[in-house]
């Protein structure tokens, strides 16, 4: 079979898939006669597409926005921000400001025609062209790789909705529109065994593979992805009977990955490394979103006053308190949980290094580059604070995922690489941390290889790090971890999904702290009340999709 054949097979697949899928809202502006040129542009696009719609969180991270806005990590500067209609009520079924359900459902059923196409190609024809090996090669690996990303996909949509149609087949309009939602377990135990199936058949990595090609799926982000929705599926909100082996399970594959994360070229790297030009190549990256050089981010995220600067998520002096301080273990706000007078105390110091990397403050020099460095001011009528329209609400900005070299002047801007961060080393030994205590009931019991607390101690031992190690046990211990977990995966798109698949959001985001700084330098506190309801643990299923669909029915409370 000729090559153009074959691809005209697949784009009359992508013309079905389309219109027959759960959303039947997508376009596919593919031009036909281009897609038949040959296999780069053909096939290999076509799978590359589905790559591109891979995401770290509700909104593009090259925009302004991240989930943090909508937790206590952060409050978004401006107020017609689209990330506050999750905490002002905004929020609901007929404007579900979510693309989750859109973006997964085209995403899958782009999976699904491909997948049902993939094996009919034939490319021995093109046998004589000096890249016809390199074809053949990646041709072989592409459907394990569709069956991966359908996974990650699958798990994006459990993760938001918990129950959610399982499809794996390219349907018509009317089977679309009565397929019904499957129970979240089996929703985990498909993704759990797709991973399981495809995972022997991916390569580690690329290095070695054609093209040498980074960002592509890997073993690793198979076995990543399978330990995290373990770790979920035993979570409270997916497990309310407190099910340990559902725990076991999750500390299990864990284990497995962590006993093998050496062996398959992972460390964990220096914290302030995990973000920048050349992040993309860190040794603890597990599998991230790279982008092409831009500062479209630092513009969204350079403090008010830096030119073409917006403030954007700003960290919430709740944040800014679960740090703790090298000496004692003793966080910000236990420390000063009231006034401070920054003429007199320096209360910043002796701070978890992760601080400095991650937060901006008063009286730092911000960015780095030297068009636009200089030292910030949040205080009151400062150079980067109120009543400057868009200034900090939090008396913070933002440091982490923002590459202080860009320049953002009108004039000789300077642009860089960003890469998102979808897995990485660390969160493995979180995620390990969390399931072996719970799967045994002790920080210390070493049933899985280590403890909870050895897990997490082997992260604040880095050397950049440094902080004290934990011993507590009980509920001690879970305070502990959760503040850990809060401040190592800071900005991460972590925090909007734990704190709800622990059931502890009227606990985390219901008030927020943020700070003031007056123009003597006091720094105040003052509580921000946001709307939660326990309906916010789920997304609401989109009200179009309910009208499409009968047999759909909504999450409890929406």
């Amino acid at each position: 079979m000729k090559l153009d054949r074959i691809i005209s097979f697949l784009f009359a697949g992508i013309v079905l898939a389309s219109c027959a899928d759960l959303n039947y809202t997508e376009e596919n502006t593919r031009d036909e006669e281009w897609t038949y040129e040959y296999f780069a542009n053909g096939i290999k696009n076509m799978v590359f597409d589905v790559y591109a719609q891979l995401y770290n969180g509700e909104f593009d991270p090259n925009s302004a926005y991240f989930l943090a806005g909508a937790t206590d990590e952060a409050q978004y500067a401006l107020e017609t921000g689209a990330v506050n209609n999750y905490t002002n009520g905004g929020w609901s079924a007929a404007n579900p400001y979510s693309n989750i359900w859109t973006k997964s459902y085209t995403a899958l059923a782009d999976i699904h025609m491909y997948l049902e196409k993939i094996d009919q190609a034939d490319i021995s024809e093109w046998q004589y062209n000096p890249d016809y090996a390199k074809w053949a090669q990646q041709l072989e690996i592409f459907p394990y790789e569709l069956r991966f990303l359908r996974a990650y996909f699958y798990f994006e949509l459990f993760r938001a909705y918990g129950d959610v149609p399982l499809v794996t087949t390219t349907l018509t309009n009317m089977q679309a529109n009565s397929v019904e939602r499957t129970p979240a377990d089996q929703i985990v135990k498909f993704i759990v065994d797709e991973l399981d199936a495809v995972a022997p058949y991916l390569p580690v990595s690329y290095a070695t593979e054609a093209e040498a090609e980074i960002g592509r799926a890997t073993r690793v982000a198979a076995f990543a992805l399978k330990a995290r929705t373990l770790l979920y599926a035993a979570s409270p909100l997916f497990n309310p009977s407190n099910d340990a082996t559902k725990w076991a399970k999750a500390a299990e594959a864990c284990q497995f990955f962590l006993d093998n994360a050496e062996t398959w070229g992972l460390k964990l790297s220096a914290y302030g490394s995990l973000w920048g030009h050349d992040a993309f190549f860190n040794p603890e990256l597990i599998f991230g979103l790279g982008r092409g050089e831009s500062n479209d981010f630092e513009k969204a995220n350079f403090p008010i006053g830096v030119e073409n600067a917006s403030s954007g998520n700003c960290p919430t002096q709740s944040f800014v308190d679960q740090y703790e301080y090298a000496d004692n273990g003793q966080t910000f706000g236990q420390r000063y949980p009231g006034a401070i007078d920054l003429n007199t105390v320096d209360p910043y110091e002796g701070l978890d290094p992760r601080f400095a990397l991650t937060v901006v403050k008063n009286g730092d020099e911000w960015p780095t580059n030297g068009a636009q460095k200089k030292v910030i001011e949040t205080f009151v009528g400062g150079f980067n604070a109120a009543p400057k329209y868009g200034a900090t609400p939090t008396g913070y900005y933002l440091k982490k995922y923002v590459d202080g070299s860009s320049v953002t002047t009108a004039n000789n801007q300077v642009t860089r690489r960003h890469t998102w961060i979808l897995f990485r080393l660390a969160e493995m030994y979180l995620d390990f941390a969390e399931a072996a205590f719970h799967a045994t009931g002790s920080a210390n019991d070493a049933t899985y290889g280590m403890s909870a607390n050895q897990a997490i101690n082997i992260l604040r031992n880095r050397s950049d790090i440094q902080m004290p190690a934990f011993a507590e046990d009980g509920d001690a211990w879970v305070a502990r971890y959760e503040r850990e977990r809060l401040v190592e995966l800071a900005f991460e798109n972590h925090r909007f999904w734990d704190v709800r698949r622990w059931k502890k959001g009227p606990q985390y985001f219901r008030t927020i702290q943020v700070a003031t700084i007056g123009s003597d330098l006091t720094l105040t506190r003052s509580t921000v009340t946001r709307q939660w309801d326990d309906k916010y643990y789920f997304y609401p299923i989109p009200q179009t999709e309910l009208k499409k669909n009968s047999n759909l029915t909504q999450n409890q409370g929406w």
